[in-house]
């Protein structure tokens, strides 16, 4: 399970946004955001309000991980993160998948057959 800390560097990642510039826009220092992120402070409420606005999540999912009564948006884990993906991403992907898995099935298909006309030495 992840961490208060873990979100919420996920969450600037995904803004594409550094500690310094979080800290600028708050009026804080970025060590504060840096004990935030490894979990050895955390924000008051009104700070707590204004990443989540700055960052485009539910205070929900910053305090606790989970979307309650959200729609989850599409979304894929690559490299260490999860990115958010649009409608036409989300589909080019499963569209992508799904002529993968049936080249896959083709090829193993077609090695079965090759398997079975061999001869026995």
């Amino acid at each position: 399970m992840t961490t208060f800390g873990k979100r919420l560097k996920e969450a600037r990642a995904q803004r594409k946004l550094t500690q310094n510039e979080v800290a600028g826009k708050l009026g804080l220092d970025f060590t504060t955001i840096s004990k935030y992120e490894n979990n050895k402070s955390q924000p008051d409420n009104e700070i707590l309000r204004e990443l989540a606005t700055m960052y485009e999540v539910s205070l929900d999912w910053l305090l606790t991980g989970r979307l309650s009564g959200v729609e989850p948006a599409n979304q894929i884990f690559a490299g260490g993160t999860l990115e958010p993906l649009t409608d036409e991403e989300a589909q080019h992907l499963m569209d992508s998948l799904e002529m993968f898995r049936l080249l896959k099935a083709k090829r193993n298909n077609q090695l079965n057959k090759l398997n079975k006309k061999k001869p026995i030495l």
